[in-house]
This record gives C-alpha cells, structure tokens and sequence, in this order.
C-alpha cells in the first residue's frame, strides 16, 4: 500500500445546523468527539456533505473553527472548498489555513466549463497562493467537469496536488492514474459503494460519508483491505449495499442527517436549495439502520448530552 501522507477514513460529515441555518455547534461537538473517539483517521468539515455552498462563510469559518478545536492536533482536518471561483477559493483557503487545518480538499472550478490546462493552471496558482498540501476533489457528477487522468498525473508530478478524493465512478479512469502517480500519492475513494475496488487498485483510504455513522465498520473494512484480503472487504461493503442505496436516494446530505437523528445525534435539516427527504426515504433509512444494528455494524452512538458533558 501507499505510504500516503493522508491515509485511512475520513469521514465527510454533515454540517449540524439550527433552524435558521447556523451551525448547531452544541450537535457539531458531539458528532466530533463521538468520531475521534471512534478512532477515524481524519476529519472532513464542509465538504459537499458538509453543505459547504449553502452555508454561509462565517458559517463554514465556524464550522473549521470547531472542528480544529476538538481535534487538537490528534488527527488531521482537511478542510473543503468547494468555491466555482478562484478569488473566492483562494480566500476560504487561506482563513482555513489560518484556523489551523493541514490540507484542503479542493473542487475543480465549475460552471465555467475550463480547459484541461486551464484545469492545471489552477491548481499550480492555488498550492503557491495557499501554502498548504492540497487534495483534488474530482467529483464530474456534480460539476460537470471531466478532469483527464492524465492532468491529474501531471497536476501529481508538478507537485499542485498530493492526493485526491476520487468521486469519478469510472474505474478505468482511476486505474489509469494510480498506474501512473508517485508511491506516496494519497488516493482516496469518495465513493462508498466502490470503496473496496478502489482499495484494490491502490486507495489508501477513503473519505465517506457513511463513515459518519459507522466509522467502526469501515476502519474494519479499511483494514481487510489493506491486510490483502479484497473479496473479504467486497463482502464487507455488500452488507452495506441496501443502506447505501437508502441513505444515496436523495441528494446528501439530507438522509444523512436524518440517519444521525434516526441515531440520537439530530444535525438539523438539508439546507436550501435542497428539501427534506421523503417519508418514504425516511422509512427506509428506519429499516435498513435497524437491520444494520441488528447485526453489529452500526454502533450506538450515544446522546449528545453524553458526549459533549
């Protein structure tokens, strides 16, 4: 396996909110300490689950803030920028980097449909204009913007980028660059239905939503994965397979925080432009969550009173 800077589950968790939309930070502790305490490798505050383009920037500022705070250096934060433009990015990238995060997990640009150089030209201005390692968030279905692997090797060679988090569900594609990128390129699944495949083509670690609620299953899975045993770890994730297409039926991360309410750690609703999910998701999610606790692997999280006492 790599020996990747960044390695091991991240999880990408929601961002706990009021009703008026701002960060709930009294929910937000306890869903952190309940996944420090949990033994994940890494944190990742305001991502696309993290609703990093709804929240409003002292929102995202505060949700850095507090997420640096109770990780006290134990583990790394890789903060996300999710910004189409590249004044703005560089911005969120420098007040992260000055509220303590080690890397940042940044978006192509979007809506602007650029070139592949343009692409590289990006990256190679972002890492000098924000001193710190930065990982590709290559995520087409959401921005519509198809990155070539082969200007992710190159952004890997020039030194614009250290690692990835690998949300493009062509496998090809991703094979193509773990073939072609430096041992200690930090490679990591964005996907947690393709998680163990990526694992087998070179990942090392994956940054998942799902990983929010059951951390515990997959640093197990992480670790089948990396003592070789593959098909075990395939059969691992297949028992989550349901649940997955439950929680991934409508936009996360609104069945995301409804699956932590579900739990006992409420994190508010999905923000606009996105809508509550359905009773019918919510019904599902009620299902699946129980059939998952009955065979261990979804763990009680506690309370949130519990874990911020």
């Amino acid at each position: 396996m790599s020996a990747a800077a960044f390695a091991g589950i991240y999880p990408a968790f929601p961002t706990p909110t009021t009703d008026t939309g701002l960060v709930d930070e009294h929910a937000l502790r306890a869903l952190l300490r309940f996944l420090l305490a949990s033994g994940v490798s890494g944190l990742v505050p305001v991502g696309g689950t993290g609703e990093f383009t709804a929240l409003s920037p002292k929102a995202r500022m505060r949700a850095v803030e507090i997420t640096v705070e109770e990780s006290a250096g134990r583990v790394p934060v890789i903060a996300g920028v999710l910004s189409p433009g590249y004044a703005e990015a560089v911005e969120m990238g420098n007040a992260f980097r000055q509220a303590g995060v080690q890397a940042l997990l940044v978006l192509a640009p979007f809506y602007v449909r650029p070139t592949q150089e343009a692409i590289r030209s990006y990256f190679s201005a972002y890492r000098n204009d924000v001193d710190l390692p930065v990982l590709f968030y290559d995520i087409p279905g959401k921005t519509a913007v198809v990155t070539a692997s082969s200007t992710v090797i190159e952004m890997a060679r020039d030194g614009s980028i250290v690692g990835m988090k690998a949300c493009n569900t062509d496998m090809h594609h991703f094979n193509q660059i773990m073939t072609s990128v430096a041992p200690g390129f930090s490679a990591l699944s964005g996907e947690d239905t393709l998680f163990p495949f990526h694992m087998a083509m070179g990942a090392c670690g994956g940054i998942l939503a799902t990983a929010t609620i059951m951390p515990h299953y997959w640093l197990r899975m992480l670790a089948t994965a990396n003592a070789g045993d593959i098909r075990k770890a395939v059969e691992m994730q297949q028992v989550l397979v349901p649940f997955l297409d439950a929680v991934f039926s409508e936009t996360n991360p609104g069945p995301l925080k409804d699956a932590l309410s579900i739990l006992g750690l409420p994190s508010g609703k999905a923000l606009r432009p996105l809508s509550e999910p359905s009773a019918r998701t919510r019904e599902r999610l009620v299902t699946e969550i129980a059939a998952l606790r009955a065979r261990g692997v979804i763990q009680p999280l506690g309370s949130i009173e519990r874990l911020v006492s």
